[in-house]
């Protein structure tokens, strides 16, 4: 059996940046499905943890992906990039905003 990829990312939105907004932003990651067959699923949701360990991250995604390659094509993809960069500035723009982790599972 072939493993998986799980690209997490965890947020730090800005207080002014509402969740309905940044929800948009996710439905452009969601959008890219379609045409990356290598996407298998993908989650996001605002933190929900009881635990005081979130160091602020207050929302998030996991994509699960096909293989390496398929997040590659995933990142490289233009319109990943437009989003991300929107994505950056509803966090911090200098990226302290934004944590990324891969882990083949």
């Amino acid at each position: 059996m072939s493993k998986c990829v799980k690209h997490i990312v965890l947020f730090k939105v800005r207080p002014e940046v509402s969740q309905e907004e940044f929800v948009l932003l996710m439905d452009e990651i969601a959008a890219l499905k379609p045409t990356h067959p290598g996407i298998l699923g993908f989650e996001h949701g605002p933190n929900q943890t009881p635990e005081d360990r979130d160091h602020g991250y207050n929302y998030g995604f996991t994509l699960t992906l096909e293989s390496w390659d398929a997040l590659a094509l995933y990142q490289a993809d233009p319109y990943h990039q437009a989003t991300g960069r929107k994505i950056i500035q509803a966090c911090d723009p200098d990226h302290s905003g934004i944590l990324a982790f891969d882990v083949e599972v």
